[in-house]
Formats: C-alpha cells, structure tokens, sequence
C-alpha cells in the first residue's frame, strides 16, 4: 500500500532519505539473494540451449522417424544407386540388402485393375435426355432406355452388393448421393459418370487379377446399362508378369520388390512376346553415404565444440549481476558488457556436461567385434585443442575407400543391432549386455537418451540434464535442480522483504516519534520564552 507520511516538519530532517540510507544497508542482504537468482535463471537458460542442441543431434542421426541420416539402420549407410536401361518403362530402387552387381528385368505384361463401363443408358428412352447427377433415383426412370427400369421394395429402396459389400440405395437419393455411397463404402471400387459420354466408369481400386462381383440388386448395373455375367461386372482386372534373369514372376501390383530391389512398372503394357530386356546395375552410392558420416563428423564437432565452450569459459568473480539501482546509473552499452561478463562461466567444469562428453568420447575409442573407426578413417584429432574432435583421414580418401570396398563393415561398426531395445528402466547387466552387441550409433544414442529422455527409470528420474535444468514442453520445465534452488531463494527474498517492510515502518514509527517529542519541546521552550518576556516586562 502507498502510504502518505509527512516527515520532517519538527526536526527539518530529510527523514525519507535519511530511512532509505539506513535500508540500503540491510537491502544488500537481499540484493545478493537477487544476484544468486539471476545467476541461476541465466545457468538454467544456457543449459537448455545445449539440451536443444543436443536434442537437435539426436533427432538427426538417431531418429527412426530421419531414415536417411539414421544411423542405428544400415538403410543410411548402405545406400545404393540403381541404374536402368529403360528408365521410362521401368523404375527401380534399391534397400540396404539388395544384391549388388548386374541383372536383367522384363516386363511381359503390367498389372490392372477390374474395370467396367456402361453403354446406351439413355438411348431408345422417350425423351433421349441425359442423366444428371442431382436426378433421383425416381426421377432417372424416365430417362432409361426402353424397357430399363430400377426394381423397389415396399420401403421405396434395393439392397445392392457389389464384391460383398452390401449398399442400401433409396428411391429418394440422387445419383451423386448414390455414386457418392459406393464410393464411400467398403467396396473397394471407384465409380464415375460421364455426361459427355453419357457413361458410367466403375475401377477396382486396387490392380491385380480378379472381378468386380455384384448381386445386381434392384437391377441396378442393369439398368445402367452394364453387362452382368454370372455375378461379374465388366472385364476382370490382371497380374503384373515379369521375368529377373530369366525367372518368371507376377504380382498384383505393379510396384513390387525382389531381392531388396523394388521395381515399379510405368506404363501400360499389354500381354506381349516381344518385351525388351532391361539391364539393372545396382552400386553402391558411395558419395551419398559418405556425406552422412561427413555430416555426422561435423555435426558431432560442432556439438561438443559448443558444449566445451561453456565448460571452459572464462568466469568472471568480480562481474555479479547488476541491481536494479546498479542499472539505474549505468548506460544501455556499459549494462551490456556488464552482463556479457557477468553471464561468462556459469557452466564452467559442470559435471554433468562432463561426464556426458566423456562418455560420448569412451564410445568412439570401443571397438564393435574387433572393428573401431580409426579402421574406416576416422579418428580423434590429435590437437589437444580440440578437446576429443573427429578427423576424416586422408582429407576422406580412407572413408570413402572403406565405404565402396566394404560396405557392410561400416554398416556393422555402426548400425549393428542388440537383441535388447533402450529402456529407462534396463538393469546395469542388461545395458551391459546391449552395449556390447550394439554398435556405435546405438551407444551414442543411449548416452543421449540417458542425459535428455523424457521417460523415467525405476527411481523416478528423466534424463540428467533435464533433471538439473528441464526443457520446455515437458514436466521438467518446471520441476528441475535450478527451479528448485530459484524458488527456494524466493522465499527467501520474500521473507527478508516482509521483515524489512516491517523493520523500515519501525523506522518511521521512531522518527515520527522523535518528531512528535521535538514539537512538545517547542512548545515547552516557546511557553517559557513566552512567560520570560512578560515577566521582564
């Protein structure tokens, strides 16, 4: 509350300046509870801003969502280039354990899908008008050709079944209402109407050998002028056939996959003798797999580059945070610097930070089954400056060497797979376990989730980092080590204010004491002075 207090009037004293002297000195106590917030808030915020870039690389190398730079899967670093001889009648693209080397693909004939098409629906009608779609079934009667006619039940509707699927149409729907109900069901066709043509298409929706089937209920593909045989409507659809050095083969498709090659037929090709060979030469795309790893090098130097940069940052004891009245005799510029100095080294030699740097680094120097990748041409940088960066050796030439001549060794080193998947809550034999039946990507995964996972162990904990700082969008964004030490110096700071409120109202209350005993004496020495006057007078 703003309380008005007039002060001074007996005594002249500034008795506000005066109090507010006195207060400094006991507000310096809480000043530096202040300054201890502050410290914590900005300790908290560069924490996070390595648990993002941490997320960052994580999600990056180690997402099953991120399958091309993935390392945990050999699909990231066993990337292949196919190359076909007839490109525009066939594509075809290659998985992690297709067969490298030569082949021959031809294409006798390609998939389709059942198909039919109705004729003279109109035609020999009375009026010769064509269908239109906001007709309703009533209504279209009319307009059918002679003799041609919907069959209702004393409820106005039909039961139609087309492959199974049973369709209640009703005399009142309109013939989009009706094409609109087939197409929504469970039918598995896709019918269209034509007024150009003055034609209904109906297409399986899936390709493959086989016929569209129906009970023709309420002589509906009748009457819409679709030959109905034994139950089929219109032509049966077919298999895709094909021959792979000389072995013949089909499917219902026409993308399809043989030998972790999938193949997909481009055109429409009709049953032939005369189909051409196709020459598939499948490589290995050394360029591409070598700029994953390339990326992954960097961006792992990059990572803990940043991350030893605040470990080893020049801390500054004398710059403390600033006051509020600090910042009242300072400049915007001089403020700046102040607090660029003062933010410098608040995460200097943190052990957590630490601990998970040298973990990451014990990773890289383990062997995966006798293999490390010093045998791929990577290695740690021998500059002590570097505090543990990767090198590519022989500006690359190792790498890329290894990764044409042997492939499946560098997918090994890195993505070979333990029969045990990462959990929170795996017992210390059991992570031993993974560990060494994983190969580098998955134990550099497992030390990033131990620091940053958002799920708990058996004790309760998330991740260490996001333990002692949190991170937004979770819980511990709130309930964290620096949050917990912030919230208990605001208690702090608010039962010291709380007594200074009271010590300061005490203050006042001496004063305006001393006021109230100085304006008595005032007027005891004026009635004196008064009495001595008239006396001598």
């Amino acid at each position: 509350m703003n309380v008005l207090r007039l002060t001074g009037i007996a005594s002249g004293f500034d008795t506000e300046q005066i109090i507010q002297d006195l207060m400094r000195v006991e507000r310096l106590k809480v000043d530096r509870f202040y300054q201890q917030r502050q410290t914590l808030e900005w300790q908290k915020e560069q924490y996070r801003e390595l648990i993002n870039k941490v997320r960052v690389f994580r999600d990056t190398y180690f997402d099953l969502l991120k399958p091309e730079t993935n390392l945990t899967s050999p699909a990231a670093l066993k990337k292949m280039s196919v190359t076909v001889s007839e490109a525009e009648l066939v594509t075809v693209t290659a998985s992690a354990n297709a067969v490298l080397g030569e082949s021959t693909f031809q294409v006798l004939q390609s998939a389709a899908a059942a198909k039919a098409v109705s004729s003279g629906i109109t035609a020999g009608s009375e009026h010769g008008e064509r269908l239109s779609l906001a007709d309703t079934m009533g209504e279209l009667a009319g307009k059918l050709a002679a003799g041609l006619t919907f069959v209702f039940d004393e409820n106005d509707q039909f039961t139609l079944t087309i492959n199974d699927e049973a369709i209640i149409i009703n005399k009142s729907d309109t013939l989009q209402a009706v094409l609109t109900k087939i197409n929504n069901s469970k039918a598995g066709v896709q019918v269209s109407y034509s007024s150009f043509s003055d034609s209904l298409t109906m297409t399986a929706r899936q390709t493959g050998y086989g016929y569209i089937t129906t009970d023709d209920g309420g002589h509906f593909f009748s009457a819409l002028g679709f030959a109905v045989t034994d139950g089929r409507v219109g032509e049966a659809g077919r298999d895709a056939e094909f021959k792979i050095n000389g072995f013949t083969g089909s499917s219902s498709a026409n993308t399809f996959t043989v030998d972790g090659l999938t193949y997909t037929i481009r055109q429409n090709i009709a049953a032939s003798d005369n189909a051409p060979e196709i020459t598939v030469r499948t490589e290995i795309d050394t360029e591409a797999v070598y700029k994953t790893l390339e990326s992954f090098v960097n961006d792992y130097n990059k990572l803990i580059e940043e991350i030893n940069d605040k470990l080893n940052e020049e801390y500054f004891r004398d710059f403390q945070p600033l006051t509020e009245e600090q910042k009242e005799s300072m400049s915007e510029k001089e403020i700046e610097l102040w607090e660029e100095k003062a933010k410098s080294g608040l995460l200097r030699r943190d052990s957590a930070l630490e601990n998970m740097l040298r973990n990451l680094r014990s990773v890289l120097y383990d062997s995966v089954d006798g293999m490390n990748i010093t045998q791929i041409g990577i290695q740690t940088s021998r500059d002590y400056r570097d505090r543990g960066k990767l090198v590519l050796t022989n500006g690359g030439a190792d790498l890329k060497k290894a990764i044409a001549e042997q492939p499946d060794r560098v997918v090994e080193l890195f993505s070979r797979r333990s029969e045990i998947s990462y959990s929170a809550t795996l017992t210390a034999e059991e992570r031993t376990q993974r560990y060494a039946q994983s190969g580098l990507a998955a134990r550099l995964s497992d030390i990033l989730n131990d620091n940053i996972r958002t799920t708990r162990d058996e004790n309760g904990k998330k991740g260490i980092l996001l333990e002692k700082a949190g991170i937004k969008g979770d819980i511990t964004e709130f309930q964290n080590f620096y949050d917990n030490r912030i919230n208990e110096l605001n208690k702090q700071i608010d039962r010291l204010n709380e007594l200074f409120a009271k010590k300061e109202e005490a203050y006042y209350r001496q004063f305006a004491a001393m006021e109230k005993a100085l304006q008595q004496l005032y007027s005891q020495s004026n009635y004196l002075m008064s009495q001595l006057q008239n006396n001598g007078y």
